[in-house]
């Protein structure tokens, strides 16, 4: 019996045994049929869309190249291996943009580049050739149009030494360097600078190298990274900066100070003395955008510093007065310097530094974090930053005071004039012009493209340039 039934077990083991693999060679089988239609789908879809639109798909797919070995494509993704992480060299970058750049001019020209000059017999890339011949004359175009990372088109910029001297004197923005990470950090005045320096020392042990033999070892750094900001946003905050840095009652390295107790020993009389009539004191200038009668307390002053301006209207037109009357040339206070030049080298030759990373401030926080990981490890964590951050009202470090004139006030052709002013970081750093300024009397505000056949490279710089002084 016991036989019996051990037959019994063995032969419905071997059933289902059986009917096991057979599901699962029917399981396979459906897999690989699935695949296999996919696969057939997608071919058929790309042959189709290749026939509809060819010239189209190749322009994406170098556009595409090109961004994957810009920085910015690299440093927008945390989740990327290291291999994939690894950035191009300066010549790949610089042949993949050259190229998309020569498709882009082909279509801002309307040539039909069929032909194409091949140049390589010669030592020198098609794409080289072709930009030559596509900029035998200059081309104009708007601000924020080129098909190029931020970074590639100030390789591309081209400073007049002679109209931006004054902006060129001070040479390239101060430096802070990390040693332990290979790390050099490039100050922009209004751009995130307060912050940078913070994050710098705090995060990456950072100094700042003072002496030649310092910053030449700092500039020396695999990695040189910098902040910069929409043009137009800076302006307000220089402007503010500048303001009270220069006004008379401002003793701390102000060459514009007026001494109450000997007011006719001042040094230097201010270029714009009008930004500050009838104020005596900061108290008289705060009453302007604080008015007493708008605080809880009138004698209180603290809700001054962090509270919207309430001003009527007497310090957006001293703005206005300021930008009409002022050439953007000569700039009297540090904080009144364009970006570009502070991310030039000190030759006089108007070259970019050899900037690895540009980041803008609109993404600073998130940048920095990212920038962390990189160079510090995944691991990295901002614990005190975070708390800094929380303390401050979000911002890490750094004046995050509210403008003290009324924006709302600002006359639209003034807004427009700022952005002739800033033109230069307009065009070499291809920012998009605002809304406000496209259009009126600065409707010509633009770029223009040339080639330097001394350099062998392409120029970038504005079509037009501030008023003569």
């Amino acid at each position: 019996m016991v036989a019996i039934q051990q037959q019994h077990n063995n032969k419905n083991g071997r059933t289902s045994r059986l009917n096991c693999s057979t599901a699962k060679r029917l399981f396979i089988g459906v897999l690989i049929l699935a695949s296999a239609l996919l696969w057939v789908s997608i071919v058929l879809a790309v042959r189709l869309e290749g026939q509809n639109d060819s010239q189209s798909n190749r322009f994406i797919q170098q556009r595409v190249i090109e961004l994957e070995k810009s920085p910015e494509f690299i440093r927008s993704s945390a989740l990327h291996t290291k291999e994939e992480q690894k950035q191009p060299s300066r010549l790949e970058q610089s042949n993949a943009g050259d190229d998309v750049l020569a498709k882009w001019i082909v279509e801002q020209r309307g040539i039909n580049n069929n032909g194409g000059n091949t140049a390589a017999d010669n030592g020198q890339s098609s794409s080289t050739s072709s930009l030559s011949n596509l900029l035998s004359t200059p081309l104009k175009f708007t601000p924020g149009s080129l098909p190029l990372t931020q970074l590639f088109t100030l390789q591309h910029c081209h400073v007049n030494a002679e109209i931006y001297k004054n902006h060129l004197k001070g040479g390239p923005g101060q430096l802070s360097y990390s040693k332990k990470y290979n790390l050099s950090y490039i100050l922009i005045p209004k751009s995130g600078s307060s912050t940078g320096r913070y994050m710098m020392k705090t995060e990456f042990d950072a100094v700042e190298p003072r002496g030649h033999k310092a910053t030449k070892e700092a500039m020396k750094a695999d990695n040189i990274i910098a902040f910069v900001r929409e043009p137009l946003s800076r302006f307000y905050s220089q402007y503010d900066e500048a303001y009270v840095r220069t006004a008379p009652w401002h003793n701390s390295q102000n060459p514009y100070y007026i001494d109450p107790n000997n007011p006719q020993q001042q040094l230097n009389a201010h270029p714009f003395p009008f930004l500050y009539e009838n104020f005596q004191s900061y108290h008289d200038y705060e009453d302007i955008f604080c008015p007493p009668s708008t605080r809880k307390n009138p004698t209180n002053r603290r809700e001054c510093l962090y509270r919207p301006t309430r001003e009527d209207g007497t310090l957006a037109k001293r703005l206005d007065r300021f930008v009409k009357e002022y050439d953007g040339r000569t700039p009297y206070d540090v904080h009144l310097i364009l970006q570009v030049p502070k991310l030039l080298s000190k030759t006089s030759d108007g070259t970019s530094l050899k900037i690895t990373e540009l980041y803008n401030t609109t993404n600073a926080e998130h940048d920095w974090q990212f920038i962390a990981k990189k160079h510090i490890g995944q691991h990295a964590q901002f614990t005190k930053t975070t708390e800094d951050a929380k303390k401050s009202g979000g911002v890490i470090e750094g004046r995050s005071f509210p403008r003290r004139f009324d924006k709302s006030l600002v006359k639209k052709e003034t807004e427009r004039r700022i952005c002739l002013l800033a033109l230069l970081d307009y065009c070499c750093l291809n920012f998009p012009l605002p809304s406000s300024c496209v259009g009126g009397e600065q409707e010509g505000l633009s770029c223009t493209m040339d080639y330097d056949d001394e350099r062998g490279q392409v120029r970038v710089q504005p079509a037009v340039f501030p008023d003569v002084a």
